[in-house]
């Protein structure tokens, strides 16, 4: 058994001003990125979403896009930026209300809004929003149960 007589130097070291700050940054980025999905919905991503938003990279190229999903009241109830790789699709996250309205958007210029209206033949519980970045450049929307 060993015993130790005082704290390990780690402990006792005392944290600087500049690596507070430097980890508030980094915990400020990752909420305002929408990373916090992950860290506080513990769980309701994915599978177990009413409404399931996946993001598709169709190109031969490393992709980023951001998507914003809104109500009917214009507010906010999904942002996140995605970086696919080429041929990649994320479906690691969802909403669990009705949204109204999708926009997606790269830093290259192409961008697309519309509004969420599925018709689909089947009945679902929140018909999954899907997304495609394309080869062209456009982007592409579909549904999906």
């Amino acid at each position: 058994m060993t015993v130790f007589s005082a704290a390990p130097p780690v402990l006792t070291e005392s944290v600087s001003r500049r690596n507070v700050f430097a980890l508030l940054g980094v915990v400020a980025s990752i909420l305002v990125s929408g990373c916090s999905d992950f860290l506080i919905s513990a769980g309701s991503e994915g599978e177990d979403d009413t409404i399931e938003i996946m993001v598709e990279n169709r190109t031969e190229e490393f992709a980023r896009m951001g998507v914003r999903v809104e109500n009917e009241e214009e507010e906010m109830m999904f942002s996140r930026v995605y970086e696919l790789d080429p041929g990649h699709l994320d479906s690691s996250a969802g909403i669990e209300a009705t949204p109204s309205t999708v926009t997606v958007f790269t830093p290259d210029g192409p961008s697309a809004t519309w509004k969420y209206a599925p018709d689909l033949d089947i009945d679902c519980d929140g018909e999954d929003i899907g997304i495609a970045l394309q080869p062209d450049g456009s982007i592409d929307s579909w549904y999906a149960c």
